[in-house]
């Protein structure tokens, strides 16, 4: 099945079944011994691309470096990833109206897949909440958001952009030398 996704970047989701198992390297019967039509097929073919499982899993594992500033900047780079491969596949959707057409129970909701991602985060902040002066989900909300706008548009690189949700942007006041 992953050897689908490429093939269906590709070719904008206008792709034979015949192709598909082609490049699955099985049999076209075989695909429909296991999905009921090729609707279904790529649903599950999307349902799995835009799972956050992988990413979630990543962003647990950063949980154990001490340094919050480290977390963040690695969250944001696992993030970048995650959004900068599923952008071509997004667009493709958009373009075919394929988004419509998935009814299958498996069929991607962006909205909880975000507040999945948006949860880990936060709990990858949680030892460090007391730091930050707003609540660990609203910062961990404001990543992502910012981590979103950041991939369309490519304005920071990561370290900056936490620098910026950890610092603000307002430069830092110049030392001022004491009266006499």
């Amino acid at each position: 099945m992953a050897a689908t996704l490429p093939l269906l970047r590709a070719e904008g989701l206008n792709v034979s079944t015949r192709r598909i198992a082609e490049c699955a390297g099985v049999a076209e019967g075989t695909i429909f011994r296991v999905f009921p039509d090729k609707g279904a097929l790529i649903s599950a073919t999307l349902a799995h691309a835009f799972d956050p499982g992988p990413t979630i899993e990543s962003i647990k594992a950063i949980g154990g470096d001490p340094d919050l500033r480290f977390r963040l900047r690695t969250a944001v780079h696992t993030l970048t990833r995650r959004f900068r491969d599923n952008a071509p596949l997004m667009m493709s959707l958009r373009s075919s109206g394929l988004a419509v057409m998935t009814s299958a129970p498996a069929a991607f909701d962006p909205g909880e897949a975000l507040a999945r991602l948006t949860a880990a985060i936060t709990e990858l902040i949680g030892p460090d909440a007391h730091l930050v002066r707003l609540p660990a989900e609203t910062v961990a909300g404001l990543l992502v958001s910012m981590v979103l706008m950041n991939n369309r548009n490519h304005i920071l690189p990561a370290e900056e952009l936490v620098d910026v949700l950890l610092d603000g942007v307002l430069s830092p006041e110049p030392e001022k030398e004491p009266a006499c």
